[in-house]
């Protein structure tokens, strides 16, 4: 308590009448869960919003004091992943970082006075809005991703489910069946915009996802980059309905094993879902040749697709690290250290053991 009493007496005496605070997780470092079994958690690495560390440069500049207010609860916190060494790595400069240990950030942004916070979790902007009514003030919040603009390149892919059955999308615009995915926004990686958009577009959320390739295609007389992947979810085909819940832009989705996909397809498909199809089969060819004999092909087969090393190479920028030492914590982002290809630290056989793996990736909707 002392501590936060020092921290805050400090902040006071140094801080102007303007009070600007960010979210951290998702707002300024992107990322999403890969897996979490109960006693270890996998997070892996999805870019930044650009436009939000801007921002933040734009408002010290200006002499506004600048806060990280984050959900993230501080215990957990360790050196190399922490809040602290992250936004070192990426040479921004706050006047403070504050936890709330897992509570909605209301109350601690009115006790610091914030007039302007920019938060990716639209259950805090409403829990701001609702602690405002009992609480007036004057602060306004925002979303960071309503500052990023589409970029033209695209991350689509299938959905497979526990049972080794794949989801397909149909469009709403044309009825044709799709490979679900979009647009990439400027600061993704191309793996982070396949699960940020499979969750717009299904509200499912992946917890592997695996690269395909690439390829150049067109659509509307425009060359698009396109990069696929499978994304694995934690759902059986028996389990979806009441699951999968659609955005305006699918009229509806299918999940039927590869020759139901195919059949289902007709004619009626776009180039990204043909596209999507052929690499995988390659990728079931190259599996074939490697085991040509082998009575468990299948098992193999959903082995190499669903749990297969990743063939993301660092995003530009980052560099791998030989120090693989077990975290605490989970955060979401780059690991502090070397900004590795993934990060271990060491802990006790009671405590959750929590990796966070980066990988840059292909850069993702259109047809």
């Amino acid at each position: 308590m002392k501590k936060f009493l020092d921290k805050m007496k400090l902040l006071n005496e140094n801080k102007n009448a303007k009070v600007v605070t960010f979210d951290f997780d998702n707002t300024i470092v992107k990322s999403y869960e890969e897996s979490n079994d109960g006693n270890e958690t996998i997070y892996r690495y999805g870019g930044t919003n650009p436009q939000i560390i801007a921002r933040i440069k734009k408002f010290k500049q200006s002499g506004t004091t600048v806060l990280v207010v984050t959900s993230r609860t501080q215990a957990l916190e360790v050196s190399e992943s922490s809040v602290r060494n992250m936004l070192d790595k990426l040479k921004i400069k706050v006047d403070g970082i504050f936890y709330t240990n897992g509570d909605k950030k209301a109350q601690k942004l009115h006790e610091l006075g914030s007039s302007l916070h920019y938060d990716d979790d639209p259950t805090e902007r409403e829990a701001i809005e609702a602690y405002k009514k009992l609480h007036p003030s004057d602060i306004v919040v925002k979303d960071p991703d309503k500052l990023l603009k589409d970029i033209n390149k695209i991350a689509k892919g299938l959905i497979m489910t526990t049972d080794g059955k794949y989801i397909i999308a149909q469009r709403s615009d044309s009825l044709e069946w799709d490979a679900p995915g979009g647009h990439m926004m400027e600061g993704e990686e191309a793996n982070f915009t396949f699960y940020r958009e499979i969750l717009e577009e299904l509200s499912l959320k992946s917890k592997k996802i695996i690269y395909l390739g690439t390829k150049n295609t067109t659509w509307n007389k425009k060359d698009t980059l396109a990069h696929y992947f499978i994304g694995q979810i934690p759902y059986s085909s028996e389990e979806l309905e009441g699951t999968v819940q659609l955005q305006w832009e699918i009229a509806d989705y299918f999940c039927g094993d590869l020759e139901e996909i195919e059949e289902k397809m007709g004619t009626e498909a776009t180039q990204n879902l043909v596209n999507t199809i052929q690499f995988l089969k390659y990728q079931d060819l190259m599996l074939e040749r490697a085991y040509p004999h082998s009575k468990n092909h299948s098992k193999k087969k959903r082995r190499l697709v669903g749990l297969g090393g990743n063939s993301f190479v660092p995003a530009k920028g980052i560099k791998r690290v030989k120090n693989h030492s077990r975290s605490k914590s989970a955060p979401p982002g780059s690991p502090g250290g070397g900004w590795g290809a993934s990060l271990e630290e060491e802990k006790t056989k009671k405590t959750k053991k929590i990796i966070l793996k980066i990988n840059g990736g292909g850069d993702g909707g259109n047809r």
